[in-house]
């Protein structure tokens, strides 16, 4: 029986059924001649019978029907009298350690409330495993709920695990975390908010991981349940020698970043290659420009309008997302000079530059922001302009954060975050 499933009042069933297995047996003393002495039988329960009275010319059953139907209806009532007993036997009694508590008096929604206020970390803190050392307690949490008795464990536990976001740096860690850490692999596999720290240095290490069907240790076979699936993907492309435009069209023709979008979206997006999706979309957006009218031309050659179509049908299936496929995002991570990140970040001084592209050619349109959930067509400094984030590391010191919205690519939403480390103005400020 799944433990999740709790009868809220195990008292109240087996009343219900013992008074309802009681009006059946009443509906059975019936007297032939006289008509019911307790009770007026359903004739539910009464069969047709399968051969004509001969006692009787008349419609009316013989005395030996009638005792072959009441003998047929108390073997099924035994029967379900039997059947009633087993179920009431396998639903589990509240012991008495924890029969007298208030807080089972409570309905389930009630207790999964609380239990969510004990096992939620503060503000939405992604939670890390293994935990580091400099964030001992910040978590806010109080998973020692889970050792207040079985019932508790067994009602509390998954949430534990559905409503947090783990973080790992390691494969390994992902994998042992879900096997052997967790109160059960059971619980671990529940896991429904997941994200996953990756250095471009350590692809060795997770390409396999992230790419493999085995059902022992692959990304997927360990989270089945996911719903939303972060990757945090730390490069080095960003080159300092190079202005800060240039970068900003270059950070994405990353081969390790190619290599993880590529097989996230194999694993949990197959189908239509990223490479096929975008061709397709450019040429459908070629013949679209060159025949604005090509629908409402009767005279139009039909192989165009069928090619046309089938364009337009292969992206609409790419962007129809999966029932079963998490929400993936991946964030490219780079750390850039502060002298950048200022260029970057600052709209007076954007606005002072001239806008070029990254062959040093003046841009023909203003460069429009874009929005959370729009194709992929790169990013300019007005995406990393929504505003920044100071965080602290304790090894490292402060440090800036700027993030563009998430645009879709293939499937898998991508975005850009540049940081800058700031540890003297954090030095100055502790000695403030």
């Amino acid at each position: 029986m799944d433990p999740t499933e709790w009868r809220e009042s195990v008292l109240s069933t087996r009343s219900l059924s013992y008074l309802s297995q009681a009006g059946s047996l009443m509906a059975q003393t019936t007297d032939v001649q006289h008509g019911p002495v307790a009770r007026q039988p359903s004739m539910s329960y009464f069969r047709q019978p399968t051969r004509t009275s001969t006692l009787n010319s008349t419609s009316e059953y013989s005395e030996d029907d009638v005792n072959l139907e009441m003998a047929d209806i108390k073997k099924e009532e035994d029967i379900k009298k039997e059947e009633e007993d087993i179920k009431l036997s396998q639903i589990p009694e509240l012991p008495e350690s924890v029969a007298n508590s208030l807080l089972f008096e409570l309905p389930r929604e009630i207790r999964d409330r609380i239990y969510s206020m004990c096992l939620t970390a503060k503000d939405g803190m992604p939670v890390e495993w293994p935990r580091p050392r400099e964030v001992t307690g910040s978590y806010d949490l109080q998973p020692q709920l889970l050792r207040t008795c079985k019932i508790i464990h067994d009602e509390s536990a998954p949430l534990l695990y559905t409503i947090n976001n783990l973080t790992f740096h390691h494969p390994s860690d992902a994998n042992m975390f879900v096997h052997a850490f967790a109160s059960s692999p059971m619980y671990g596999r529940q896991i429904s908010n997941l994200s996953l720290h990756i250095k471009a240095q350590d692809m060795r290490l997770w390409m396999p991981y992230l790419t493999s069907t085995d059902e022992v240790r692959s990304l997927k076979a360990d989270f089945p349940n996911l719903k939303e699936l972060g990757v945090r993907f730390r490069s080095n492309k960003w080159q300092h020698q190079h202005p800060p435009e240039v970068n900003l069209k270059n950070w994405c023709d990353d081969s390790r970043l190619d290599e993880v979008i590529d097989g996230l979206r194999h694993v949990f997006l197959p189908g239509t290659p990223a490479e096929k999706v975008q061709k397709s979309d450019r040429e459908f957006q070629q013949l679209m420009a060159r025949n604005p009218t090509a629908f409402e031309d009767g005279e139009v050659n039909a192989q165009f309008k069928k090619r046309l179509m089938e364009l337009h049908r292969a992206r609409n299936a790419h962007k129809m997302p999966r029932q079963d496929a998490p929400i993936i995002r991946v964030c490219c991570a780079c750390r850039v000079h502060a002298t950048h990140f200022a260029a970057l970040t600052t709209p007076a001084a954007m606005d002072s530059r001239p806008q070029v592209d990254a062959n040093g050619e003046p841009l023909s349109e203003m460069p429009v922001p874009v929005r959370d959930g729009e194709a992929f067509r790169g990013f300019t400094a007005l995406d990393l302009q929504n505003g920044i984030k100071r965080l602290y590391d304790p090894d490292l010191g402060s440090a800036n954060v700027a993030r563009t919205p998430f645009a879709d690519k293939g499937g898998i939403l991508i975005a850009l975050e540049i940081h800058c480390l700031d540890p003297k103005k954090d030095n100055a400020e502790r000695a403030a």
